[in-house]
């Protein structure tokens, strides 16, 4: 089935997917339970994991380089950080990724799977809950993410990307009892999961542009610090592959600090940025290897 068929589909069949409805309702639940089983250590952990999770996971891992390519690291590095999305219960790496190339390649059009041109709510939740849910024809993933479908151990990980999640719940509930568990399973995928959802709402509603992309997308602080760095939208849309989202010194990028961290320890190379040319007084994107350039100016 063409692709335009297929977003077309998306738009004008909004039925209702009970089973992921109830199943994110029920999670939701059990992240509000988790409050009335408090304690530091469930803490400490919950909050751990929502970084390892949302920074390694997503920010880092699917986002900025499955997704986008914006540096390289070693397939043992980069599959780790696979591992850390998965923890996030947003789906497998080919599906997050076929997603978000579909909104760069369709932002705020005809075909964008969740563009609040469509709806507030239908941006935030309601394409998971009356949508595809990332359930994609092959021919849909084949055009969106062949690079992916190659590799046998993120077609292993997307067919069962909720298995890392439930040994994780095992040991912690193992190690830690019920309050630690629940924390860093219910509450904290709970809250990853919002946090994610408002990159695809908020930050196509308000905020502020600094470039003229076309489309919606805005620069908001608050969904930033949320999402460790993914809030700076508007950046991120008009330099899509810069592994630098937060492009001035105020915009708190911390999953761009982390790209930094695995290329002082030799792990990261090839990372596209962009940086300002105040001779043309206009940014631009660069990218290079540690080994050959060393850091790039400005950063």
């Amino acid at each position: 089935m063409p692709h335009e068929t297929h977003a077309e589909l998306v738009r004008t069949e909004r039925r209702i997917n009970w089973s992921m409805t109830i199943f994110l309702s029920l999670f939701h639940v059990g992240a509000l339970a988790s409050l009335f089983f408090w304690s530091w250590p469930a803490v400490i952990s919950g909050v751990l994991l929502y970084w390892v999770a949302g920074s390694l996971g997503i920010g880092m891992g699917y986002h900025r380089l499955l997704t986008h390519r914006g540096y390289k690291v070693p397939k043992a590095v980069e599959y780790f950080l696979a591992v850390c999305g998965s923890l996030a219960l947003q789906g497998g790496p080919i599906e997050w990724t076929t997603t978000h190339r579909m909104h760069h390649a369709h932002t705020d059009r005809q075909g964008d799977p969740h563009t609040p041109r469509e709806g507030r709510l239908w941006s935030h939740v309601g394409w998971i809950m009356a949508g595809p849910a990332q359930k994609y024809e092959q021919a849909v993933l084949e055009r969106y993410v062949p690079d992916l479908l190659k590799d046998r151990f993120y077609v292993w990980l997307s067919r069962y990307y909720y298995v890392p999640l439930i040994l994780l719940a095992l040991v912690l509930l193992a190690l830690g009892g019920w309050a630690v568990m629940m924390w860093s399973v219910f509450l904290r995928v709970s809250l990853g999961l919002q946090a994610t959802w408002l990159v695809n709402s908020a930050t196509h509603l308000w905020g502020r542009k600094r470039f003229d992309t076309g489309e919606d997308s805005r620069n908001s602080w608050w969904v930033a610090f949320l999402t460790f760095g993914e809030g700076w939208h508007n950046n991120h849309h008009a330099h899509p592959t810069s592994a630098r989202h937060g492009l001035r010194w105020y915009e708190i990028d911390f999953n761009w600090w982390g790209i930094r961290i695995l290329q002082l320890l030799g792990l990261a190379r090839a990372i596209k940025r962009v940086r300002f040319n105040r001779a043309a007084t206009m940014w631009q994107l660069v990218s290079g290897d540690r080994k050959t350039k060393g850091f790039y100016e400005g950063a």
